[in-house]
């Protein structure tokens, strides 16, 4: 056996040796060992396996049958071959996706701009909203204050007029 090829670790009869003995099974079946479960028999304890680290990938221990030299290089595929299609990028491609993500951060900075504008203009507007209604307030005070002055001051002057125009009918 060479290195490349599978082991068995359990013997297995064949099956030309099973026909061949005519279904009598003698000598050849008690040659064998007698195991309970092949399975069991052949699977290595958690003592035996290596550990994690040291085990090797699958992908460097699969080598195809008649070749002991494991390639190192890449092969080189056709453009066209499914292999080849990769993401990798030209530099027309380079551009073209920095031109398009430098647009769209001249776009988030804009956007982000115009928030912070409009969060100073609506704070402008509740200023200028609390002010009208202060103005609002001390307006109707003062036009309450006046319409009083001037019912006490036209009270006053009925009072007068009407006193002044008693006293010049008596003169008379």
């Amino acid at each position: 056996m060479t290195e490349s090829e599978p082991r068995d670790l359990v013997p297995r009869p064949s099956i030309s040796t099973s026909i061949s003995s005519g279904g009598s099974s003698s000598s050849s079946d008690s040659d064998l060992p007698q195991h309970t479960s092949p399975r069991s028999s052949s699977r290595r304890t958690r003592m035996e396996r290596p550990r994690l680290g040291d085990r090797q990938r699958s992908n460097t221990i699969i080598v195809p049958k008649g070749r002991d030299v494991v390639q190192t290089e890449r092969p080189q595929y056709p453009p066209d071959d499914a292999r080849a299609m990769s993401p990798r990028r030209n530099s027309e491609d380079i551009e073209r996706l920095e031109r398009g993500l430098r647009e769209t951060l001249k776009e988030a900075r804009q956007a982000r701009n115009l928030q912070s504008s409009l969060a100073a203009l609506a704070e402008k507007i509740d200023e200028v909203k609390t002010d009208h209604d202060k103005l609002e307030t001390e307006n109707r005070f003062l036009q309450d204050y006046i319409g009083g002055l001037t019912r006490t001051m036209s009270r006053d002057n009925l009072g007068r007029s009407a006193s002044t125009s008693v006293k010049m009918k008596g003169r008379r």
